[in-house]
């Protein structure tokens, strides 16, 4: 059987004593300490999970600023475009107005000319016909003489 002495139970109530100055000094601190770095360990992990969900929605942010930037270049591109092509438009009908405009020009003053032309081959045509009538009255020759003198006469005047 155990015999039991006052050693065993002067160590059972060092034992007890040790445990009491143990918990009240060290188990308690030690389990503050650890309480303290679990919550330090919650707040940095909820911390990092605040801070992962703001960068993710600023990478949204960022996302939906360089779609809105390249659809405004898209944008501007396709007014510059558009801007061009109207110009381009406006220049062509310009110059075709120009071209039809120095053709009727050209046209009218053609016809002047032609007109001026017609003008003068009447007027010589006329001058030519009185001097080679003039001729012919002044040399009264006979029906063959005079056809022979008026031709001779109109190749005079067409050959100078």
């Amino acid at each position: 059987m155990v015999n039991i002495d006052a050693t065993i139970i002067a160590q059972v109530l060092n034992f007890i004593i040790l445990l009491a100055i143990l918990a009240k000094f060290c188990y308690k601190p030690l389990l503050k300490v650890m309480d303290d770095r679990r919550n330090r360990i919650i707040n940095n992990l909820d911390s990092a999970e605040q801070t992962r969900l703001e960068a993710e929605e600023l990478k949204k942010q960022y996302a939906q600023q360089l779609a809105d930037a390249r659809a405004e270049a898209t944008a501007i591109v396709d007014k510059a475009n558009k801007i061009g092509q109207k110009l381009h438009d406006d220049f062509m009908s310009q110059a075709q107005e120009e071209k039809e405009q120095l053709m009727a020009t050209a046209r009218e003053h053609i016809e002047q000319e032609k007109q001026q032309a017609m003008l003068d081959v009447r007027t010589e045509v006329i001058s030519l016909a009185t001097e080679i009538a003039g001729k012919v009255v002044s040399e009264k020759l006979t029906g063959a003489e005079d056809q022979a003198l008026i031709a001779k006469t109109a190749d005079k005047v067409l050959n100078k």
